[in-house]
């Protein structure tokens, strides 16, 4: 799905247009034309639904104060442009983000500089320093509103549902307990009540039954309950060291520098359980998990990544590269003048039937087994001889 962010305004002599929009690549010059011509339409402030050819967008038109308009009012128009038809939760939800984008505005006094320049009458060399700085808040909070709409939109991958549900601890060590065999309900809850006093087995197993980890069965007055489904999670040599390798001889240096560090880690690392839960915990968030996805196609300039954050983001965006660089999932190198962040260690989740359920199956059909679900990988396949070659 693609989706950008943009301002129009009503200009005083060409009409409505687009001031900006991100990400700056996707909306085309007659997209931006089309989106703008929506404000004749409109005469009070509220939020609105338009579709125009393939896009569709999501709006909020609205007034600012401005001393040096006709009428002492800038009308303004911010929207989200998506390639898909929102739902109405979707539009809910976008309606509250966008109305609360224009009372921001609303609040910054002298906000409506911010889209005049020095080619207009009303404006002096001594307005340009505000201009300036008016301009760089509406870019910021349009990256702001951007990423908050992105969060909202986008489909969560199998790999961060059921790193969803593996990153609580309770439940991750009642799969662990489950493993091992399948236990009486009672047994079970005996266990939980130990080690897990202030927590509810009943609100887990149904959501285990849920999701289809476990299958609960009656005999008799007995209850069992058995493990189906078990999701491991492991660090693995990152593809794209191979690929700088092949695509990037002319970064020879680098990709020598970046093998040695990844070849360093894995002769040392021993998977554990609590790795384990650190890294279901790491892929259950959003934020740290799209850096991990970005960079499993390459090296990316520290720069390249703040830049599509606002101030106040970037703060936070930097933070998550630090956590993941004291974590030996990232890295970064200073190369050819820029500071460069890779992939140390890509991460991987698979699923497979518990080892206590194929050593019940009869022999014959453990092959196929073993062929259809043992350790599925839900991430980019990963060639085990690249690990070897490292």
């Amino acid at each position: 799905m693609q989706a950008s962010v943009a301002i129009s305004y009503f200009h005083r002599k060409i009409g409505p247009i687009v001031f900006y929009a991100f990400p700056e690549e996707i909306l085309t010059e007659e997209d931006k034309s089309r989106l703008a011509e929506f404000m004749d339409q409109i005469y009070e402030e509220g939020f609105f639904t338009h579709k125009f050819g393939n896009l569709a967008s999501m709006n909020y038109y609205f007034e600012i104060e401005s001393e040096w308009a006709r009428g002492n009012k800038e009308m303004l128009m911010v929207s989200f442009v998506i390639d898909k038809i929102p739902t109405e939760l979707e539009e809910a939800i976008f309606k509250e983000f966008t109305q609360e984008f224009a009372e921001k505005m609303k609040k910054k006094s002298n906000l409506f500089k911010a889209f005049y320049n020095l080619d207009d009458s009303q404006v002096s060399e001594d307005d340009y320093p505000e201009i300036k700085e008016y301009n760089s808040d509406i870019r910021f909070w349009l990256k702001e509103l951007y990423w908050l709409g992105i969060d909202e939109l986008r489909e969560r991958t199998e790999e961060e549902r059921w790193s969803s549900v593996m990153s609580k601890a309770e439940i991750f060590k009642v799969i662990k307990k489950l493993s091992k065999g399948p236990l009486a309900l009672e047994d079970l809850q005996k266990w939980f009540n130990v080690v897990f006093p202030n927590y509810s087995l009943e609100k887990i197993i149904n959501e285990l039954e849920e999701q289809k980890f476990i299958f609960v069965n009656s005999i008799g007055q007995d209850t069992y309950v058995l493990l189906v489904k078990e999701v491991s999670i492991m660090r693995v040599p990152p593809n794209c060291v191979i690929d700088l390798e092949e695509d990037s001889p002319e970064m020879a240096d680098l990709t020598e520098i970046y093998i040695n560090e990844v070849r360093d880690f894995f002769e040392t690392y021993s998977p554990n359980s609590m790795d384990s839960l650190e890294l279901f915990n790491i892929f259950d968030d959003p934020k740290k998990y799209i850096i991990i996805t970005q960079l499993r196609n390459g090296p990316l300039p520290k720069e390249k990544i703040l830049s599509l954050y606002s101030e106040s983001s970037s703060k936070l965006m930097l933070q998550n590269l630090e956590f993941l660089k004291e974590k030996n999932i990232i890295q970064d190198f200073s190369y050819a003048g820029e500071h460069l962040f890779l992939l140390k260690t890509d991460i991987i989740l698979t699923a497979s039937f518990p080892k206590y359920l194929k050593q019940l199956l009869p022999k014959e059909t453990k092959g196929y087994v073993a062929r259809a679900y043992s350790y599925r990988s839900i991430s980019p396949d990963f060639d085990s001889s690249s690990k070897e070659s490292l």
